[in-house]
């Protein structure tokens, strides 16, 4: 269980761009300051790796999602390790054998109807976490509409339940 609210995460800031650079690109060695400026990096890489299941339960904000989120999968999208460039110059993911779930509460009803196509939030992960790193399942399950007049609190949270009942024998399973 990693509480990303509490958790120390690095942000991608300029220092760890450039490390980035010079063991990617360059394959430079790194100095000691810039060892200790991914150690943390490391362990949340291999954290990550060794959960076959991966559930992120979030709020969308601005139709997003929370920044210490996207600082927590700027640490673990690591080449070499969750993907590699193959011969192509393609991406490749290494997550085979990993399946996600995504909860995400919203005030509003994002999956469908007119803030649809404000929906960043969802489209991401299910493109960084199945596309990008190949990931044998991403599902999502929506707690939406918890502000809106016409679905209310209970009726979205009852409906997610609903769902999430549904989805538990699948994600579980090999």
């Amino acid at each position: 269980v990693l509480n990303l609210a509490e958790a120390a995460i690095p942000p991608l800031n300029k220092a760890m761009r450039d490390v980035y650079i010079k063991t990617v690109f360059t394959q430079a060695p790194l100095g000691a300051a810039e060892e200790a400026l991914t150690a943390r990096m490391h362990e949340l890489v291999a954290q990550f790796k060794s959960a076959s299941r991966l559930v992120i339960a979030m709020p969308m904000y601005n139709f997003g999602i929370p920044a210490r989120l996207k600082d927590w999968l700027d640490n673990i999208v690591a080449p070499g390790k969750t993907f590699r460039y193959g011969k192509d110059g393609q991406p490749q993911g290494l997550m085979g054998g990993h399946k996600a779930l995504i909860l995400i509460a919203s005030g509003s009803v994002f999956s469908q109807g007119g803030f649809a196509p404000m929906d960043f939030a969802a489209p991401y992960l299910q493109a960084l976490l199945d596309r990008f790193l190949s990931f044998d399942s991403v599902d999502v399950i929506r707690a939406e509409g918890t502000q809106a007049p016409t679905v209310g609190m209970q009726a979205a949270l009852n409906k997610a339940f609903v769902e999430l009942s549904a989805k538990l024998p699948s994600f579980w399973a090999n």
